[in-house]
């Protein structure tokens, strides 16, 4: 059995995590691999004791499975992992900051092949198995809305500049 750590993490990152992991929905524990750039943080996360940690009962808990190394074999082996409460608040800042960057190359590459935003919006939720309800319906389009706003302020600071030097 691998090892596994427990942390909080939002529904939609859930659903982000087992399809950036490539993990089948019905596992019990995420698979974490040194592959993804996600698996090599939250490796870097992991905090060893001798004695197992008190944490609280989370709310919306994902459990992620640890690859064993030649490196870490001992160490998983000898002590109690799990990830403090302050890292876990990083790892999820990092998770979603992730989960809207691919939200944003999912809208260009939509929009680059001419697709309305209602399609793409419904493609992603599909192709990441996120529960397509109105609230994550919502969540993706105000992530589309502030970028394409984004995008013309950049433009118009851009146009700006090329008038006023």
């Amino acid at each position: 059995m691998k090892p596994q750590v427990t942390i909080e993490l939002p529904p939609h990152l859930h659903d982000y995590l087992y399809h950036e992991f490539g993990t089948p929905r019905g596992e019990e524990a995420i698979t974490v691999t040194a592959a993804n750039d996600l698996g090599k943080l939250i490796q870097s996360m992991i905090t060893v004791s001798d004695r197992p940690p008190k944490q609280a009962i989370k709310e919306h808990p994902v459990t992620l499975a640890l690859p064993v190394q030649e490196w870490n074999h001992f160490i998983f082996q000898e002590n109690f992992i799990y990830i403090p409460e302050w890292k876990q608040r990083m790892l999820r800042e990092y998770i979603e900051a992730s989960y809207r960057i691919r939200i944003r190359e999912y809208f260009i590459a939509g929009y680059e092949k001419g697709y309305k935003q209602d399609r793409i919006i419904r493609a992603f939720l599909y192709a990441y198995n996120i529960k397509n309800n109105a609230i994550n319906y919502d969540a993706v389009k105000k992530y589309d809305y502030r970028n394409r706003q984004r995008m013309v302020k950049e433009v118009d600071r851009d146009i700006q500049l090329s008038l006023f030097p």
